[in-house]
C-alpha cells in the first residue's frame, strides 16, 4: 500500500478554511455578475418560484398590453372617421339647403298678380280726375267723397272710402290731400279687409291695383260707387262700371298643384248626384299643414239640398267654404268639369313646395270622386313641380348630383376608417358581431370591453339618394330631416366612442402601473445588495490572503524538521 501524506491539524484547518472561502467568494462573484442573490430554486425555492410567478403573470400582462395599445387606436381611428363623415353630412346639409333657396332657375318668368289700372288720361296728378291744377285733390265739402269697392277671386272684398273724416287725421291740408296721402288711406283699408291687393301709382299717375295673389286664378274687380262717389280717382264719378283683371301663370316650367277626383256619372251630363240626404265631405290639406274640412251636405249649405247637382255645383260650394277660411283663402281652389263628371281642386301658386292632398272625410257616405268613409286608398295628392330651365339645365339637379357624391364620400370613409383590419364605422352585414372589438384586460379574460361596432355608411345613416333630382321641395326637406337625424346619430356615437376610449385608456395605464409592480415584487425577491455583496468580496479576498499567509506559517514548522535532518 503506498504511504498517506499526513498534514498536520493546522494545515488541514487553513485548507479547509480556503475552500470556503473560495466557494464564498465564487458565490459573492455570481451575485455581482447577475446582480442577483437568488439565481436558483437551490439559493432560496420560496423567493425562486414567487418571483418566477410574478415574471410569468407580467409578461402575461405585457401580451395583453399591446392589444389594448392596438384597441386605444381602433376606438381613435373610429373617432376620426365620425368627424370626417361629420364635415361630410355637414356639406351635404349645406348643398341640400342651397337647392331649397332656389325656387326658379329657369329661363321664363314667374307668375304675376291681377293689375286692375285707372284708364290712359286718368291720372291722380292731372285734370283727367279731379286733381287741381297742382294734382291735389279737396277733399273738405260734406259731399266730396270718393267711394269703390275692391273684390277678388277668393271672397275678399274692401269698401274704400275716402272723405273728410277718413282723411282729416292723416293729411296735412284737407283742401289738398295729395296723391301719396291718397295712397296711403288707400293701402291701410286694403290692408285692414286682409291685404288681398294693395294700391300704387303708375309712372304717368294712375291709381294701379294688384292682388297678392297671383296666377290666373288671381282675379280683381274694381267696382261700386254710388252718388255719393263725386270726386273721381281714376275709375270715374257716381256709379262705376266694374273693371276687371286676371293674373298671368308663370312661364317658367313651374306647375301647380292639382288633384282630381275620379269621374261621378251623377255629377256628369245627367246631374242628378242626390244630397238630399247624406254626407259628401272632404278634407283638404296644403302641403303639410293641417286638414281644412269641406261638409259638403244639406246643413252645412243649404244650396246642395238637391237630387239634380252636377260637378259645378260641388265645385262652388267647395270655393264658398275655402273663401271663408282665412287661413286656406287664396291658397286653394275647386274647379269642374259638367261633361266628365269630375271636381278638381289645385294650389293658386306654383312651384316645388305646393303639395295638396284630398280625402273623403270620416262622416262621408256620398262620394264625389274621392272615396267615403275618410278611406285612404281613394285620397289623391298632387305635387307642384320647381321651374325649368328651356336649355334642359337645372341647378337644382346639379346639386343633386353633388349631394350624390357626397353620400358615396361618406360611404367610402366609414369603409376606411379602419385600424389593423378592424373597422368599429363599417360592415358588410347586419351582425354587430362582425365589428365588434373585444378587448381583454387581464390574463384570464375575467376582465374585459366589448366595443360594438356601428355601420355609418350613407344607408346605415338613414340618407338615401336622390332620386327625383330635388325638382320638388318636399324631397329636398326630407333630405334634410335624414341629414339632421344622421348628425344626431353621429354625435350620439361619439360621445359613446369618447366613453369607450376613456375606459380602455384607464384599464391601459392601471395594466402598465400592475406590470410595473409585478416587476418589481419580483426583483425584490431575487435582487442582490450590490454595496453588501462588494464588501462581502472584499473581506473574502482579505480572509483568503490572511489563510494563505496562515498556511504558510503552518508549514515553517514542518521545514524546520526537514533542516534538523539535513
Amino acid at each position: 500500500m503506498p504511504s498517506e501524506i499526513t498534514l498536520s491539524a493546522a494545515t488541514r484547518q487553513n485548507l479547509l478554511s480556503l475552500q470556503d472561502t473560495a466557494s464564498l467568494l465564487a458565490t459573492t462573484q455570481s451575485r455581482l455578475s447577475t446582480q442577483k442573490k437568488v439565481n436558483s430554486a437551490l439559493d432560496n425555492p420560496v423567493n425562486y418560484f414567487a418571483a418566477q410567478a410574478l415574471t410569468a403573470r407580467s409578461a402575461d400582462l405585457l401580451s395583453l398590453l399591446d392589444g389594448i395599445s392596438n384597441g386605444v387606436q381602433t376606438i381613435q381611428a373610429a373617432n376620426q372617421g365620425i368627424t370626417r363623415i361629420q364635415g361630410l353630412v355637414d356639406s351635404a346639409k349645406s348643398t341640400a339647403q342651397q337647392a331649397l333657396a332656389i325656387q326658379n332657375t329657369a329661363s321664363g318668368s314667374t307668375a304675376t298678380g291681377a293689375v286692375v289700372a285707372a284708364a290712359s288720361g286718368k291720372s291722380l296728378l292731372g285734370s283727367g280726375t279731379g286733381a287741381a291744377a297742382d294734382g291735389t285733390h279737396d277733399y273738405s265739402g260734406t259731399s266730396a267723397a270718393s267711394i269703390f269697392t275692391v273684390t277678388d277671386n277668393f271672397g275678399n272684398a274692401a269698401t274704400v272710402t275716402l272723405d273728410r273724416s277718413r282723411l282729416n287725421s292723416s293729411v296735412k291740408d284737407i283742401t289738398k290731400v295729395t296723391s301719396t296721402e291718397i295712397l296711403t288711406q288707400i293701402n291701410q283699408q286694403l290692408s285692414q279687409a286682409g291685404g288681398f291687393a294693395t294700391a300704387s301709382l303708375t309712372n304717368d299717375g294712375r291709381l294701379t291695383f294688384t292682388s297678392t295673389a297671383t296666377g290666373t286664378d288671381a282675379k280683381l274687380t274694381i267696382s261700386g260707387g254710388s252718388a255719393a262717389n263725386t270726386v273721381d280717382v281714376g275709375f270715374g264719378a257716381g256709379a262705376l262700371t266694374a273693371a276687371t283683371a286676371a293674373g298671368i301663370d308663370a312661364t317658367d316650367g313651374s306647375a301647380k298643384a292639382n288633384v282630381t277626383g275620379a269621374a261621378v256619372t251623377a255629377l256628369a251630363t245627367a246631374s242628378n248626384f242626390d244630397l238630399t240626404s247624406g254626407d259628401a265631405s272632404i278634407t283638404v290639406q296644403l302641403g303639410n299643414g293641417l286638414t281644412k274640412t269641406i261638409n259638403l251636405n244639406r246643413a252645412a249649405d243649404a244650396t246642395l239640398g238637391s237630387a239634380t247637382l252636377k260637378a259645378q255645383d260641388i265645385a262652388n260650394a267647395i270655393n264658398k267654404q275655402l273663401n271663408a277660411d282665412t287661413g286656406i283663402s287664396g291658397k286653394v281652389i275647386a274647379t269642374y268639369d259638367n261633361s266628365a263628371g269630375t271636381v278638381s281642386l289645385r294650389t293658386t301658386l306654383a312651384g316645388g313646395d305646393q303639395k295638396l292632398t284630398v280625402t273623403s272625410a270620416s262622416s262621408s257616405t256620398k262620394d264625389v270622386g274621392f272615396g267615403v268613409g275618410g278611406d285612404v286608398a281613394k285620397a289623391r295628392t298632387g305635387a307642384g313641380a320647381g321651374a325649368t330651365s328651356a336649355n334642359g339645365t337645372n341647378q337644382r339637379a346639379a346639386l343633386a348630383q353633388q349631394f350624390n357624391d357626397l353620400m358615396t364620400q361618406i360611404t367610402m370613409a366609414a369603409q376606411d376608417a379602419r385600424f389593423q383590419g378592424v373597422n368599429l364605422l363599417h360592415r358588410s352585414g347586419s351582425d354587430p358581431r362582425e365589428n365588434t372589438l373585444h378587448l381583454t384586460f387581464n390574463e384570464k379574460d375575467t376582465s374585459f370591453l366589448d366595443i360594438k361596432g356601428v355601420k355609418f355608411d350613407a344607408v346605415g345613416l338613414g340618407i338615401t339618394q336622390v332620386t327625383g333630382s330635388f325638382a320638388t321641395n318636399d324631397e329636398v326637406k326630407t333630405a334634410l330631416s335624414q341629414l339632421t337625424n344622421a348628425s344626431s346619430t353621429l354625435r350620439s356615437q361619439a360621445s359613446t366612442f369618447g366613453s369607450n376610449l376613456t375606459v380602455v385608456q384607464n384599464r391601459q395605464a392601471l395594466t402598465k402601473g400592475i406590470i410595473n409592480i409585478l416587476d418589481v415584487g419580483a426583483n425584490n425577491l431575487t435582487i442582490a445588495d450590490l454595496n453588501e455583496e462588494t464588501a462581502n468580496q472584499k473581506a473574502l479576498e482579505l480572509r483568503n490572503s490572511l489563510a494563505i499567509s496562515a498556511l504558510s506559517l503552518a508549514n515553517q514548522s514542518q521545514q524546520g524538521v526537514l533542516q534538523l535532518l539535513r
